[in-house]
């Protein structure tokens, strides 16, 4: 096997030199276009190795100067001839294809071996061995040698094959005028992009800058077909260079679509349904930039290449339309538009091999962006001069309606002074009479509230009157029986003090013992004891309840203090004691919180009426309930819960129930003021009031208060 192997290899050279024309390099001075020269084999599956190319008899023969092979997922292998009769020391082989994936270069030596070279989009491309976009290829030919190459290239775009063989001097020679052109349209395309940017931060019209928009992506997809993105922008990203080619033209696309959109104002000048296009086309682009992300290449190139064109027809239709409606700008866009349309189609045309492959075909899409874009300057300036006219024009209609108006207003004034004074006389006495209604509905108001205080006052000093009542009366009756028993006491003491000297001290204490005896002074001492005792209690509960009233009304505080809420709730709940009757349960679930800044005779109050507001559910509901007062403490509030499981509040009422004068309650039993004061108070303090309720169930009043109002 090595044996035929080294055979194979070093006849190799004479074989593949048979199966083609040899190209004869003989002026070190120029170059040539070799697509002649070359045959073409194509690798469906891309499977095929040097040697098996080298003897596969499927080779065709390029007829062509460039070879177009189309768009296609095939690698491709070019066999070349090739003689050096010059006497430079050694060719380069041009590949005029910047944006090929993949291109290969296998020459078979005389010693054995294949000696190979890869470059491409799919490497970085500060790897290839000369830094300039197109690919070059040394051929290690001296003076009078000749050899065969294999060329294997691969590409997810159209596959065009301009190769061009010459000395290293021509061939740099022809790329330092390829790239004085190239930096000739960039430097164009960078004039009228700086231009459009200045005049945008000058007239602040949008048009501008959707237009360097456009502009800045016009010469990026343009000059990525040069390979010269790959070169100076993003030189170690094989992505981004292998999809830009896909990326960039829909970019292009769509900006050039929203720039049409602002500069010909399509959305007021163009019919409804043909504005409506553009959503359809932003679409389809963006459905082909990712495909193309995800690699599938085909499809995405198909349909960028579909929209392009719907898109060009479409934007000269409605440039049309527009421009039929006397919108000269439309002038400028059209010829424009028509002239990169021109060396767009020029472009695709040498593409498809309709037109052949040529510095004029190859820079059509270049010179007519470059025409486009200094015409649409043109017509953006010459919108400017529209703009003005019509302002001027506009200014001078202002003026003389100003002046009309002036005119009008002067007669008017006339008038109007006269009628002033009619109706400012009018107004005074109007004032007048509101003031004094005003008057009278303040003191109305205020004598409802005092009226709905006097009744509450009313209510709770019955009960106090009740409260006090029964340990008064058991005061009194105990006193009674404790000056009955005392008097028997006396008449004991009496008898004590009868005894003198002359008498007999054991007679007399016998009958002082027989008195005793007879009285039952031991049962009156035990019955003393056990009044003075309830004496006590009637007094300490009197106490009690003057103590919570005057805890309650807090009388003379009318400044911010700090003070204990608990005090408040426990005086106001020993004041509402007779209310309960027994039936109503008290659950406190207290837990330790601060002294509350407030003020402590208004905040009772508030306490007094969500009370009695809970009492009275309760009553409506049988009379027997639980009223739990549980206290929270968050942040900078303290909140008190009231909740009892009394008939509920109907949702129907339950925004109205902080309203003055609204009420649920029969006339006579309340005038719906009772919440109202103590939402009032509650905003006075910065604090709020809040409720919950479910019909049936009972009803929940969150008092929270913040713990320092001037904090707030």
């Amino acid at each position: 096997m090595r044996f035929w192997t080294t055979i194979l290899l070093l006849t190799a050279p004479l074989l593949l030199m048979g199966a083609s024309d040899t190209l004869v390099f003989s002026d070190a001075g120029s170059r040539m276009d070799i697509g002649k020269y070359i045959s073409i084999l194509e690798d469906k599956q891309d499977n095929l190795s040097p040697l098996e190319v080298m003897h596969s008899t499927n080779f065709k023969a390029s007829d062509k100067l460039v070879p177009n092979l189309g768009f296609s997922s095939s690698a491709f292998w070019l066999k070349i001839n090739v003689k050096n009769a010059c006497n430079a020391d050694h060719l380069l082989l041009m590949l005029e294809q910047p944006i090929m994936d993949e291109a290969s270069i296998y020459s078979f030596l005389k010693e054995g071996g294949i000696k190979t070279e890869k470059t491409g989009e799919f490497q970085a491309f500060p790897k290839r061995k000369y830094q300039v976009a197109d690919y070059l290829f040394r051929l290690d030919l001296g003076p009078g040698l000749a050899s065969t190459y294999l060329l294997k290239i691969k590409s997810t775009e159209q596959i065009q094959v301009p190769l061009v063989l010459g000395s290293e001097s021509s061939i740099f020679q022809y790329l330092s005028g390829k790239y004085i052109l190239s930096g000739l349209y960039f430097g164009i395309m960078l004039v009228m992009f700086l231009y459009n940017l200045f005049i945008y931060f000058s007239v602040k019209d949008k048009s501008y800058l959707y237009y360097v928009v456009y502009i800045i992506l016009i010469p990026l997809t343009q000059t990525s077909l040069q390979g010269f993105t790959f070169q100076f922008l993003w030189p170690g990203s094989s992505w981004m260079a292998i999809h830009n080619g896909f990326l960039l033209p829909s970019m292009v696309g769509i900006a050039s679509l929203a720039f049409q959109r602002v500069f010909l104002q399509t959305k007021d000048l163009a019919p409804p349904r043909l504005f409506k296009f553009i959503y359809l086309f932003y679409l389809m682009y963006a459905v082909s930039m990712a495909l193309a992300i995800c690699d599938i290449y085909a499809p995405s190139y198909a349909l960028m290449e579909i929209t392009a064109m719907l898109v060009s027809v479409y934007m000269l239709y409605v440039g049309y339309v527009i421009l039929k409606k006397g919108y000269r700008p439309a002038k400028f866009f059209l010829i424009a538009w028509s002239v990169f349309l021109v060396g767009v189609c020029l472009y695709i045309l040498k593409d498809f091999d309709i037109l052949p492959f040529n510095n004029f075909t190859r820079y059509s899409m270049q010179t007519g962006s470059a025409f486009e874009v200094v015409l649409i300057s043109f017509g953006l300036a010459d919108r400017i001069n529209i703009l003005k006219k019509e302002k001027e024009s506009s200014q001078a209609q202002a003026l003389s309606a100003m002046k009309e108006n002036e005119r009008i207003i002067k007669e008017q004034n006339v008038i109007l002074e006269f009628k002033v004074k009619e109706r400012t006389s009018e107004l005074q006495v109007a004032n007048t009479e509101l003031n004094s209604t005003n008057t009278n509905l303040r003191e109305a108001q205020s004598q409802l509230v005092e009226s709905e205080k006097m009744a509450s006052l009313g209510q709770l000093t019955a009960g106090i009157a009740h409260e006090i009542n029964n340990p008064i009366n058991f005061v009194k009756s105990n006193i009674k029986s404790l000056k009955r028993t005392m008097d028997e006491v006396k008449l004991v003491l009496d008898k004590y003090g009868e005894i003198s000297p002359g008498i007999v001290p054991d007679e007399k204490l016998k009958e002082i013992q027989d008195l005793a005896k007879k009285l039952d002074l031991e049962y009156s001492l035990r019955e003393i004891n056990e009044l003075v005792k309830g004496i006590d209690d009637g007094a300490s509960r009197t106490a009690e309840i003057v103590k919570g009233l005057r805890n309650f009304s807090r009388l003379g505080e009318d400044d911010l203090k700090y003070c204990d809420l608990y005090d408040g709730l426990d005086s106001t709940l020993v004041l509402l004691n007779t209310q309960f009757k027994g039936k109503i349960k008290i659950i406190k679930n207290y837990t330790p919180i601060p002294l509350v800044e407030c003020y402590p005779g208004k905040i009772n109050q508030v306490f007094m009426n969500v009370l009695n507001n809970a009492i009275q559910a309760i009553e409506a509901k049988g009379g027997d309930g639980v009223i739990t007062i549980t206290s929270t403490e968050c942040e900078k509030l303290v909140c008190i819960a009231i909740c009892d499981d009394g008939i509920g509040i109907p949702n129907e009422v339950m925004g109205k129930i902080f309203d003055p004068f609204f009420t649920t309650k029969s006339v006579g039993q309340g005038m719906g003021l009772g919440l109202s004061i103590a939402y009032n108070i509650m905003e006075q303090h910065h604090g709020k009031i809040s409720v919950e309720s479910e019909l049936g169930k009972g009803t929940c009043f969150k008092i929270s208060l913040p713990k320092t109002v001037h904090s707030l």
